[in-house]
């Protein structure tokens, strides 16, 4: 069957500003770099600013994945960014109100290429293998008009899938995934939970939930979603990245530095966010020097931009702590 679920990731971005008068466009443009995990950067890739369901700016990348939009107002945004081969994935909330020479800094975590029966396994609803040929057309009609931004239309095809067919667990995943796109999480979060009815096994559907409350800053929540999610693709890389940032936020170190050792026997995703978080897990529970070696890892495995340099500051303080301590 043709068309995929689809996934909505929380961006984990480094805030950098503009400084504008208030109530006023920018004198100077807002500058975001996207950074693929990958080390990639495809032209394709597409940034919007949104409020709500309305579209306040929007830009492309330029050859190093840098993407400028111009007299864009102080205020709260939220940054979807959509390329090749994705719809779009979202940021959590960030606030504009200062400028200097730094972009905005968002990296997007990337699982490496499994085998097409490998991607089957972990996205694919056991209900939907049963769906009649008039719905599975319907869904895949959604997928291109979601390719175009067509979100209208790809709710009301989703809509004529899931009326003939009522347990169409991607369906109501994707549904999920329109209406986040416009803003409104009551329709989402009630298209999500039908998707997880309809098949209590499907990971997306818990993913995206998990996504949407971290959005929400509810991280109680977004922890016990992502935590179903892991139990049921214990081996999805993505996924355990997302549950070590909603743990770290509920202030679970243990959990985050466990599942960080996990992350890291893992080569589907790359390790260095969750290094990230446990070398703050380990600060928190006074583990100094095993801090430093999470801190050590992170620049293993990113070495250049804002948290690189946070990074290599923190192991100066640690080394610094640790030489007054003998």
């Amino acid at each position: 069957m043709a068309g995929r679920p689809l996934l909505f990731l929380v961006l984990f971005v480094t805030s950098a500003a503009a400084q504008f008068d208030t109530g006023t466009p920018a004198n100077n443009p807002v500058r975001i770099h996207v950074a693929y995990s990958s080390g990639l950067c495809d032209s394709s890739t597409r940034v919007e600013l949104m409020q709500g369901s309305n579209s306040i700016a929007r830009g492309a990348a330029d050859k190093n994945c840098m993407v400028e939009m111009s007299g864009v107002p102080m205020g709260r945004y939220r940054m979807i960014v959509s390329g090749r081969g994705f719809a779009g994935i979202e940021s959590n909330e960030i606030e504009i109100t200062s400028f200097d020479s730094q972009p905005i800094e968002i990296n997007i975590p990337q699982a490496k290429a499994k085998s097409e029966s490998v991607v089957q396994s972990s996205a694919t609803s056991l209900s939907d293998l049963r769906v009649p040929k008039r719905a599975a057309k319907e869904f895949d009609k959604a997928s291109h008009e979601m390719d175009a931004q067509q979100w209208g239309a790809a709710a009301a095809s989703l809509e004529r899938a899931i009326a003939i067919y009522p347990q169409y667990a991607a369906a109501y995943n994707n549904l999920g995934v329109v209406y986040a796109r416009g803003g409104d999480r009551g329709r989402e979060a009630e298209a999500l939970q039908h998707a997880i009815a309809a098949d209590s096994h499907y990971v997306p559907a818990y993913v995206n939930l998990g996504r949407m409350e971290i959005a929400e800053r509810n991280f109680g929540t977004a922890e016990s979603e992502l935590k179903a999610a892991s139990a049921l693709d214990p081996e999805n890389g993505i996924v355990l990245v997302l549950l070590i940032y909603a743990e770290y936020m509920n202030q679970n170190f243990d959990d985050v530095i466990s599942d960080c050792s996990r992350v890291h026997a893992l080569n589907n995703v790359p390790h260095a966010f969750a290094h990230w978080s446990a070398a703050f897990a380990r600060e928190q529970k006074h583990q100094i020097a095993e801090a430093g070696a999470e801190f050590s890892t992170f620049v293993q495995e990113q070495s250049t931009g804002q948290r690189a340099d946070d990074a290599r500051k923190e192991l100066a303080n640690i080394a610094n702590y640790l030489s007054g301590r003998k």
